[in-house]
């Protein structure tokens, strides 16, 4: 371990770096105050040797930049004025143009609207004419065929009729003739000049 002798007293280890620590941080705070000091001097002198009169100067300067400025200014506020001025005529402007562009806007869009319903309505009631029209063409062809078949059906009954009518007249004619041609070859048969 290490060991130091200050003043007659022993000093060991940590001890050791507790007082060096404690050395060093007097040492340099009383720098710093040695520097504050000094600054504080040289700063007293600055003072004391001040002009007040060099002030003056100065003041004639920054009121001679006032005078120039205030035109300037008076000048610059008139033009923002007349900008801003400038500038609300035409965000009024704009503001009624908005307006009459909405209202338009808004009057086409009705107008519009208006319009694809009376669309909706004649393709409605044009649906509803065509749907009549075909049940009505539908129920005209149903008849149309009902009529032919009718039709068709008589003249089919006549003619199995008339058919039947002539065959029966045919039969009876057939009998008759048969009727007749037998008697005649009876007769012919019993006749007595044919030759027995």
């Amino acid at each position: 371990m290490s060991e130091l002798e200050f003043g007659g007293v022993k000093f060991r280890g940590g001890r050791l770096v507790g007082i060096l620590v404690g050395l060093s941080t007097l040492i340099g705070g009383s720098y710093g105050a040695f520097e504050v000091y000094k600054d504080y001097t040289n700063m007293k002198e600055i003072i004391h040797s001040y002009d007040a009169s060099r002030l003056d100067v100065f003041a004639v300067q920054i009121e001679n930049m006032e005078k120039k400025f205030e035109g300037k200014i008076s000048n610059i506020e008139k033009f923002f004025q007349q900008e801003i001025s400038t500038a609300m005529e035409l965000v009024t402007s704009a503001q009624g143009d908005a307006r009459d562009i909405r209202n338009e806007l808004r009057k086409d869009m009705n107008e519009l609207l208006d319009q694809i319903s009376a669309v909706d309505r004649r393709s409605r009631t044009t649906e509803q004419e065509i749907r009549t029209s075909q049940r009505t063409a539908e129920n005209d062809i149903r008849t149309l065929i009902q009529h032919s078949e009718d039709r068709f059906d008589g003249k089919r009954t006549a003619i199995e009729s008339d058919a039947q009518r002539r065959m029966e007249a045919i039969d009876v004619k057939l009998t008759e003739l048969e009727e007749r041609l037998r008697n005649m070859l009876e007769k012919a048969l019993n006749n007595p000049l044919t030759g027995k």
